[in-house]
């Protein structure tokens, strides 16, 4: 928490140094962070990707008056242009933080200003809380000073992208003080005009009527909104990482100087289909060849595109897990994994367009993962495994 809760910090002085000297192991890194801070009654600052640096964050123009700028006030300052404020404390060493983004919540106005570090509520001030090269999110926003505990922030996991009247799955979720997350259930996602509400397990279904790049907010009472960025497109139409088709044409000249197409439309030849090995190819976009995720860090959404000469018909997928010698096999109608003999799986289909995007229900759990990509076009064509394309193997630790 900031150090505007003065008397809290105070209790807690002990729990302070030993953090301290946890987090003096990431001293002087900087990291790649997103910082977003919600006021009362708006967003203040969307989402913003910063990498912070070593050059220390001085507010009042004294030297000696200054905070790291690994730390999450360091990422604040970069992302807000140094828009916040507030005076340098000489006995707790750091900066009190009374506005940012003109909206002021200072020290016994009621309100101070609340910062969570990776969906956990800090209990250093902010220029005490360094950031690790793993950290990703920096959060500020009011909390009541006669509150006896925070709001929770809530979280969503939905595709980066999305095709026009495609049914996209979007899981809201909400985090205790200490990291937990939970499925946050009647939570309102709204964008783009149209609006839904999540169920028990914090799912709810959207449709997108056009293309381009829709944000979608989340909120529910009593706790901290959120939002995300889709970006929706019309087919193939070389917009959200798809691929435009190309049209050639040729014409034979006729004794009147007119064109006519061998056959087809007028002034085009129609072509004989593509074929051939790589006439389709798959791209996952949220998983890394070979890769080590921690617990947090594996994806829930799986996502990609296929670049085809001819219409994408159908995208399936096949995802198995091997762990401790047992293999498992993910079941599209069940929504889960069933143990199966290593090896064999079973596809389930996501997408009839160029991309996909699909939520899986729960985190995945530690192990060795295989995810094929098994792509079909109109001209018959269909994708051939290959391995960092097609097929992607991971690892969840």
């Amino acid at each position: 928490m900031l150090v505007s809760r003065r008397i809290f910090l105070a209790l807690v002085v002990l729990c302070v140094c030993l953090a301290m000297l946890v987090s003096a192991a990431w001293a002087g890194e900087p990291a790649t962070v997103t910082v977003r801070v919600e006021g009362q009654n708006a967003t203040l600052l969307a989402p913003t990707q910063v990498t912070t640096t070593t050059s220390p964050v001085v507010k009042d123009g004294k030297p000696e008056d200054s905070c790291p700028g690994t730390s999450a006030l360091g990422a604040l300052h970069l992302a807000t242009g140094g828009a916040w404020s507030g005076p340098w404390d000489e006995s707790f060493k750091q900066y009190e933080i009374f506005s940012i983004e003109n909206e002021s919540h200072e020290f016994g106005s009621g309100f101070f200003w609340e910062l969570w570090v990776e969906h956990k509520a800090s209990q250093t001030g902010a220029c005490e809380s360094e950031l690790s090269p793993s950290s990703k999110e920096v959060l500020f926003y009011p909390c009541s000073e006669t509150a006896s505990e925070c709001p929770s922030p809530l979280g969503i996991e939905a595709p980066a992208r999305a095709d026009i009247g495609e049914s996209v799955v979007v899981r809201v979720i909400k985090f205790s003080a200490t990291g937990e997350s939970s499925a946050a259930s009647g939570a309102t996602i709204s964008g783009a005009g149209e609006e839904a509400t999540t169920d028990a397990n914090g799912n709810a279904t959207l449709k997108f009527p056009s293309p381009g790049e829709m944000t979608v907010h989340v909120s529910a009472s009593g706790l901290v909104r959120t939002e995300a960025t889709i970006c929706v497109h019309n087919g193939n139409d070389g917009t959200c990482g798809t691929t435009a088709p190309t049209t050639s044409s040729t014409s034979t000249s006729t004794n009147t100087g007119t064109s006519t197409a061998v056959t087809g439309v007028a002034g085009f030849t129609k072509s004989a289909p593509y074929t051939g090995p790589y006439a389709l190819v798959a791209r996952a976009t949220d998983l890394i060849e070979d890769h080590t995720y921690g617990r947090t860090d594996a994806p829930r959404v799986l996502s990609g595109t296929v670049l085809a000469h001819s219409a994408v018909s159908t995208i399936s997928l096949q995802l198995r897990r091997r762990y401790k010698g047992r293999c498992y096999a993910y079941n599209g109608t069940r929504e889960r994994f069933v143990v199966t003999r290593c090896g064999k799986g079973g596809y389930f289909k996501v997408s009839t367009s160029a991309s996909y995007s699909y939520l899986l229900p729960a985190a995945l759990a530690p192990g060795r993962y295989v995810l094929d990509i098994r792509a079909t076009d109109a001209s018959g064509n269909h994708t051939t495994l290959a391995r960092g394309s097609s097929r992607i193997v991971f690892y969840v630790r």
